[in-house]
């Protein structure tokens, strides 16, 4: 594994840095996250309903999701900003042209039009153990509520939400998304309608939503997606320190661990689906793996 140190603070960033709220972790949050990126990628189709289910199933406290905002308000799950052709069909199972994805944009479409879209039958090469079925993208409330019924259902423990916020400049200029406020106050305003207290994070690679969330939400876990080598940079750009930094996971290593550790932040690098990888992240002493396949902590002992 590449060793890359790049922890190095400098003493700006450190007064910037101290100066900001007291990181305080919930006592209900796990000591170690084992997080379910799209849900499942590895075995379900991404960001739906049944990928949720399969991620606790097989043992994930975290369920990682992304956010658009649709045309007409509503918090859509989807990682791409338009239909996705590689595992995407119409919803009379014909195929889309690739020069047509961007016909389709879901900041600019209303969400009775997205719904409609087959994300599961579609063979994906890259996750060839995924099941396949007929299944579209589904709405943020929707799918909290089918996995809050499904785990009470099954007796099993309830996950923590990391809903990451698909927001950037470039989205702004392009119309993919809504603004960073606007966004943040949406999947707000959805969680708080469900009855899962504390049980969710905002992750972003854009710093915006995320200071905004710092400013306005004092008590509202954030989480630090970036894969910038610097550390010191990093930092800098966001202006406080996140509960959760999430480096690429080529860039986690020991001294990173115990730089996190020193600032009381977890590390939690994305996303690694090799078990040797796992294991020697866990031996450097990171707080949590973003995997597509979180079926494999089990079988590391986790």
């Amino acid at each position: 594994m590449k060793r890359i140190l790049g922890v190095t603070v400098v003493a700006g960033c450190l007064a910037a840095c101290t100066a900001s709220k007291q990181l305080t972790i919930p006592a209900n949050y796990p000591v170690f996250y084992k997080e379910g990126h799209r849900g499942t990628r590895g075995l379900m189709p991404e960001n739906t309903i049944p990928a949720m289910k399969k991620g606790v199933e097989v043992g994930a406290n975290c369920i990682e999701v992304d956010v658009y905002l649709t045309k007409d308000g509503k918090v859509l799950i989807s990682h791409d900003p338009f239909v996705n052709v590689t595992h995407s069909l119409n919803a009379d199972g014909s195929e889309i042209a690739k020069d047509e994805a961007k016909k389709y944009i879901w900041h600019q479409m209303n969400y009775e039009d997205i719904r409609k879209f087959d994300v599961g039958s579609k063979p994906y090469p890259a996750f060839p153990q995924q099941q396949k079925m007929k299944v579209g993208l589904p709405l943020m409330g929707d799918l909290i509520d089918s996995v809050e019924a499904y785990v009470t259902a099954n007796n099993l423990p309830k996950p923590i939400y990391n809903i990451e916020l698909k927001t950037s400049p470039k989205y702004d200029s392009l119309k993919y998304n809504a603004g960073p406020a606007e966004v943040v106050e949406a999947v707000l305003k959805d969680v708080k309608a469900r009855n899962i207290g504390n049980r969710f994070y905002i992750q972003s690679f854009d710093v915006r939503p995320l200071q905004y969330v710092h400013k306005q939400y004092k008590d509202i876990v954030i989480g630090y997606l970036t894969a910038g080598k610097n550390i010191d940079s990093n930092l800098k750009s966001l202006g406080f320190l996140p509960h959760i930094y999430s480096p690429e996971s080529s860039l986690a290593n020991k001294a990173m661990a115990d730089y996190c550790h020193s600032k009381k932040m977890k590390l939690v690098p994305w996303t690694v689906n090799d078990k040797e990888k796992m294991k020697s992240l866990i031996a450097d002493g990171v707080d949590g793996i973003i995997t597509d396949y979180p079926n494999l902590f089990a079988e590391i002992g986790r």
